[in-house]
């Protein structure tokens, strides 16, 4: 479930974050179309696009840690409701150390696989959006001109 909202908000940020620079790229047109105030306004769309880019980054360093500070949340929960659990069965102490152990393992490679998927999904949209927002910048007003 939390990989499902996790990949559902990755998405959304994904289409957000391009929507708002297909506007600049689409007001930087425009605004060189009509030659409002000089005919460079695609490159400084340009600007604003890698502007984007490195929030993105940005916004992805901290989303990585609301991730991870939530799966150590879900993990702490998970290790009490076990504890609570083994001591109402009274179990052995081999039978509580391999318990914990199966959610500490599988607590990290869920860990490890969402947090792998996060980094490639923001550094695929961030490179992307700084290698556009460079291109305009340096050659937009070449392609409006």
């Amino acid at each position: 479930m939390a990989n499902e909202d996790f990949t559902t908000r990755s998405h959304f940020n994904r289409i957000v974050w391009w929507l708002a620079a297909v506007a600049l790229i689409g007001l930087g047109i425009y605004l060189s179309n009509i030659r409002f105030m000089n005919s460079e306004w695609l490159s400084r769309a340009g600007c604003a696009i890698v502007m984007l880019g490195l929030w993105s980054g940005i916004g992805g360093i901290l989303q990585e840690q609301l991730l991870v500070s939530q799966m150590r949340w879900r993990r702490r929960n998970a290790i009490t409701k076990a504890r609570a659990s083994l001591a109402e069965e009274q179990s052995d102490t081999e039978k509580i150390k391999s318990e914990l152990d199966g959610i500490n393992e599988a607590f990290d490679k869920r860990l490890s696989e969402v947090t792998h998927s996060l980094r490639l999904s923001l550094g695929v949209l961030e490179v992307s959006l700084l290698m556009t927002g460079t291109f305009l910048w340096g050659f937009g007003d070449l392609l409006v001109g």
